[in-house]
């Protein structure tokens, strides 16, 4: 899916520039306690940080033209950026949409992460090299519940979702080396990122799911 120089370029810029970025405390989004069945599954949460040609910033802070460092093509400047409430709504946050807190360094992120559960999320893993010929699997965030932690939250209070794209389909560096997707402009509507994208394929969640067992049974008692 990604190849061996695409692993070598990622531990590069992870020894290298990640270095170099100062990591701004993580602080969680200001949320509403006004949540309805209706709402994102995916999109980067504000107070999530991206690293940038200007360093580590806030999603939120980012604009259109910016240049944000991906795992395949180095800089890439975002063309659009779509700003939502995760919720809106009286009725309760149903679990299908709750985030997924990360604790820190679950990811190699650098401070807490929150991920929504379609939020397609790159992992490292000895089966998928086995079974698609790369060490490197996109899958939903999802499919993380119950692996170092990771677990969901329910939101009480407003927070904002940022969708972030760019000309092609990328993945960016969210919170230290945590690897999360990012859509293309042009590409497949946001709503098909389960789907075939340009580049990348996300795994459904059957496969998901046993890559993440398979991280979860490699872990040291």
């Amino acid at each position: 899916m990604f190849g061996d120089q695409t692993a070598r370029r990622a531990r590069r810029w992870t020894a290298g520039v990640a270095d170099q970025l100062p990591l701004a405390a993580f602080r969680p989004a200001q949320q509403s306690g006004t949540i309805s069945t209706y709402g994102l599954a995916e999109g980067i949460v504000a107070g999530t940080h991206i690293a940038t040609a200007m360093g580590w910033r806030p999603v939120e802070a980012i604009t259109a033209g910016d240049l944000v460092m991906t795992f395949d093509h180095g800089l890439r400047p975002v063309r659009r950026i779509t700003r939502a409430p995760l919720f809106a709504g009286p009725s309760g946050c149903p679990r299908p949409l709750m985030p997924l807190a990360v604790p820190t360094g679950a990811l190699g992120n650098g401070a807490p992460l929150l991920l929504l559960p379609e939020q397609s999320v790159l992992v490292e893993s000895d089966l998928a090299e086995i079974r698609y010929g790369d060490p490197f699997a996109l899958i939903p965030a999802a499919a993380l519940e119950g692996w170092r932690g990771i677990d969901r939250i329910t939101p009480h209070q407003r927070t904002e979702v940022v969708v972030l794209e760019c000309d092609t389909d990328e993945v960016l560096y969210a919170n230290g080396t945590g690897l999360i997707h990012c859509g293309a402009v042009h590409g497949q509507p946001i709503d098909a990122f389960l789907e075939q994208a340009a580049g990348y394929t996300v795994l459904p969640m059957k496969a998901a799911r046993e890559i993440v067992a398979h991280l979860m049974a490699a872990q040291p008692v």
